[in-house]
């Protein structure tokens, strides 16, 4: 119980209500009602909650699965169904401060998917009670990933200047690393691919100049999408909607510190 009412902590009212999209330094979260996704990859890993029942999962190759929380890796096509709850999606930064082996905090897989996150209950009550989003971080990271201090020191990189054009042999070069191994090492230090995290980088860039009050499209741009039509491609690729869809649920972000 103690554990509980340690992740709850204060409810502040910048992070209360539906929906909300939050953006920190090592995650984006967003907390209301099923947005109608199509199947789509994430490029990072994705776990989902059924705050108030259960979630449907539907994969290729995948029974159609009931359960309260769903973990996606990267790069695995899925969708989650939410028709009686709203849910909470919780995207980590996988090279950030905070990042942590959410799969370890699953009591059991379906193929690549993890079902019923240990804490789930937690993190349900936390966004019922308007958690700061660092508590509802806490409550989902399990054993914190040991990244390459090299890849780490890149992700950053990476982050900063998001519009920037990472190339794998360059940085491969930069870090005295072939351009295999380099893929290999970043893969294993962050649970993704160097393309796929180039387009974490971006996306959140997006969402984050979206929060600040920015348009749209001055947010596609700084974030070095080359048109806004490879913007919104990405986008519904990576979250299974448009971000035109997210925008007219009315969303409310909030930016933090």
């Amino acid at each position: 119980m103690n554990s509980l009412v340690e992740v709850v902590g204060v409810a502040l009212p910048e992070t209360c209500g539906d929906p909300v999209i939050w953006v920190r330094p090592d995650s984006i979260g967003y907390f209301g009602p099923d947005l109608g996704v199509a199947l789509h990859s994430t490029s990072v890993a994705v776990l989902t909650v059924g705050v108030d029942g259960p979630i449907v999962l539907e994969a290729p190759g995948c029974a159609v699965t009931t359960a309260r929380s769903v973990y996606a890796p990267a790069r695995a096509s899925h969708r989650i169904i939410a028709p009686e709850s709203r849910i909470l999606l919780l995207f980590l930064d996988p090279a950030g401060p905070r990042a942590a082996d959410t799969a370890a905090a699953m009591r059991e897989f379906a193929g690549p998917f993890g079902l019923g996150h240990r804490r789930e209950q937690a993190l349900s009550i936390a966004c019922l009670a308007g958690a700061d989003p660092a508590l509802v971080v806490r409550a989902a990271a399990g054993a914190v990933v040991a990244a390459d201090p090299r890849i780490t020191a890149l992700a950053l990189a990476i982050r900063s200047d998001p519009g920037r054009e990472y190339r794998a042999p360059a940085s491969a070069a930069e870090l005295g690393l072939s351009t295999s191994h380099f893929l290999r090492l970043f893969a294993q230090s962050t649970g993704t691919t160097f393309r796929r995290y180039q387009q974490w980088a971006r996306l959140r860039h997006v969402v984050g100049g979206l929060a600040a009050g920015h348009d749209l499209t001055r947010s596609a741009v700084e974030a070095g999408f080359a048109s806004p039509s490879h913007f919104s491609d990405t986008f519904r690729e990576t979250f299974g909607t448009s971000a035109t869809a997210v925008l007219d649920a009315g969303v409310r972000f909030d930016i933090g510190a």
